[in-house]
């Protein structure tokens, strides 16, 4: 128990890093920007509790809200996207699993899944934190292109970090 906390904390530190010191600086074109500190609520093990769901996504948003200057965009993101991802893995997890608890992987959900599963969660992400961020639709197609473009962007550097950590999860112990 006190071990799953420490892989979860080591994850946090790292995405959030990660997303402070180097994806903030990231700007393709005036509009995508990577928002990849979502990934750490999709690697949570399926048994999670709500609370801790909606505590874990809280406290990453507000961590990269005082760090990038958006002031509770990613906190009030991150914690729909904590409220959502229990249906979310309804919808894309095994079906067949036998054992309750499960950590969401591509290996687990096979890649085609897997996907679907970061596409949605992503997009619901960059929704919420985009339009919170602008505060209004006056600018709705620069709103759109914003999400749009964050999304793809995003849900690539994901899946990217899902293959190394698959691909580094599988290598045999020397």
């Amino acid at each position: 128990m006190i071990g799953l906390f420490f892989q979860q904390l080591k994850w946090f530190v790292l995405l959030t890093l990660l997303q402070v010191l180097v994806f903030n600086h990231i700007h393709i074109a005036g509009y995508a920007t990577p928002l990849p500190y979502v990934y750490f609520l999709l690697l949570l093990p399926s048994d999670t509790s709500r609370a801790a769901l909606l505590l874990w996504g809280f406290a990453m948003g507000l961590t990269v809200d005082t760090f990038t200057n958006t002031p509770g965009a990613a906190a009030a993101a991150m914690t729909l996207l904590a409220m959502m991802r229990p249906g979310l893995l309804l919808l894309f997890g095994p079906h067949d699993k036998d054992e309750n608890a499960y950590v969401p992987s591509a290996a687990l959900f096979h890649w085609g899944a897997f996907t679907g599963y970061v596409l949605i969660s992503v997009l619901l992400h960059e929704a919420a934190f985009f339009t919170l961020e602008a505060f209004s639709f006056f600018n709705w197609k620069e709103l759109l292109i914003n999400i749009g473009s964050s999304t793809a962007l995003t849900t690539l550097i994901v899946l990217a970090f899902e293959g190394i950590r698959s691909s580094y999860r599988s290598t045999p112990d020397i």
